[in-house]
């Protein structure tokens, strides 16, 4: 394996923790059924999810010109990353629609499980 694939491999792992991590705040701003405070809260943990995110981004596309895997495309990384970027935020709001957020979450965790599995 690649140092590049490793790279990947960890930054995959990652997100995929963070996303725990947006669905159990998910859950939880649900119960609590109010609004957070935008610079105190949300900013500082999209902030931290976003570094992490565009790093990915950068070694996946990386990987994808050099190792050409099947049905992982640049635009499937492209979508990815706008989806992780936007669940990030809404997972604070109560209002959020739960059925498009559990979809964009599915959509991220496929994407992020089928660079995995085609890693290995």
């Amino acid at each position: 394996m690649s140092g590049n694939q490793k790279s990947v491999e960890k930054q995959s792992a990652q997100i995929l923790d963070y996303l725990d991590r947006v669905e159990e705040i998910f859950h939880s701003s649900r119960v609590k059924n109010e609004d957070p405070d935008f610079f105190h809260t949300v900013k500082p943990f999209a902030d931290e999810v976003y570094v992490t995110v565009q790093q990915w981004e950068k070694t996946v596309k990386e990987w994808i010109l050099a190792e050409q895997p099947k049905y992982i495309h640049t635009q499937q990384i492209d979508s990815t990353v706008e989806n992780i970027n936007m669940v990030t935020v809404q997972c604070f709001y109560p209002d959020t629609r739960e059925k498009r957020f559990k979809g964009m979450i599915q959509s991220i965790r496929y994407v992020l499980n089928d660079t995995l599995s085609k890693i290995k």
